[in-house]
């Protein structure tokens, strides 16, 4: 019997996660043991301010990936989302499950069922570039306010009236069995969600064809195509998950949809693009999306907030 351990960050969310993984695994052999190592990072320890404003590449993964790549774990369970588009050395994504909800969620401490109904002059927590201007557009009254921590705890902070609402990932929230705090679901055609939101990655080191022959039979085709493509923008992006970058991708028959905004913070340079191809072209498609965002002004956006981060 092999015995497994599973490298997580100490989260109630992360080890939610990772048990769901564990119990998948288990399912597949009855000739495994699977135990979990709890990993701090540096996103779970500074939680002060905006997270943009941070040098978040593998801001809440590094420690993890250390953590398997020097024997203390086989693999690892992520949000996908949080993981650089690089490839660690040595590391592999060995499967994408069955992708959870794409959408954010508004939790809203009045009877606002949308953005357009929460109060005027609504303090919105959140830490998230992408979602703040995305709800500048649609709101330029409300303030947006950092909101960091854990998913109980952004959702304490709306019911103790710290803030008026937050937006948070619905996936997050549907399995923390949250789902009832829910306000409104954000369309994710209208209100773009971060590349790969929703999605989980099981990474284990590149030689271990043993753990990689169990772990590939979780992978499923339709999610990891619409995630790598998501990701495949990001990447052209040359960015972490601290900028203004939703991508929403959707699988039809043969065919993928890809919608993708880039704005300021302000939510007035709104640019949105999106294009249809076959699912073998995906790539190749969110890479030519990503450079119609970039001409039509992305990259004067991208460059405007580094040079703001670095002052």
């Amino acid at each position: 019997m092999r015995s497994l351990k599973i490298a997580s960050r100490a989260s109630k969310l992360a080890l939610v996660q990772s048990n769901y993984i564990c119990n998948l695994l288990k399912n597949l052999s009855n000739n495994i043991e699977i135990s979990i190592v709890e990993i701090s990072t540096k996103g779970d320890r500074d939680k002060s301010d905006f997270l943009y404003k941070t040098d978040s590449m593998g801001f809440f993964t590094s420690e993890v990936e250390n953590a398997i790549l020097d024997g203390r774990a086989d693999l690892a369970v992520h949000s996908l989302k949080d993981l650089p588009t690089a490839c660690t050395e040595g590391l592999v994504v060995a499967a994408i499950p069955i992708r959870e909800s794409v959408a954010d969620a508004l939790i809203a401490s009045s009877q606002a069922a949308s953005i357009a109904a929460l109060p005027a002059g609504a303090t919105v927590g959140t830490s998230s570039l992408r979602r703040i201007s995305q709800l500048n557009r649609l709101r330029n009254d409300i303030k947006c306010v950092p909101l960091r921590g854990n998913v109980e705890t952004r959702v304490s902070k709306v019911a103790t009236g710290k803030v008026d609402a937050a937006v948070i990932a619905c996936a997050g929230l549907n399995r923390l069995g949250l789902a009832d705090k829910i306000s409104a679901i954000l369309p994710p055609q209208e209100f773009l969600p971060a590349p790969a939101q929703g999605a989980l990655a099981i990474q284990i080191r590149t030689d271990d064809n043993e753990l990689d022959e169990l772990v590939s039979k979780l992978d499923d085709k339709k999610s990891r195509i619409a995630v790598e493509a998501e990701r495949a923008i990001l990447s052209s992006m040359h960015g972490g998950c601290s900028i203004p970058l939703g991508v929403y991708s959707q699988i039809s028959g043969g065919n993928i949809t890809i919608d993708a905004v880039i704005s300021d913070v302000e939510g007035d340079k709104y640019i949105k693009r999106s294009k249809t191809a076959n699912i073998n072209d995906a790539k190749s498609c969110a890479e030519e999306l990503a450079q119609e965002l970039l001409t039509a002004g992305g990259r004067e956006i991208l460059d405007q907030i580094r040079n703001s981060r670095n002052d």
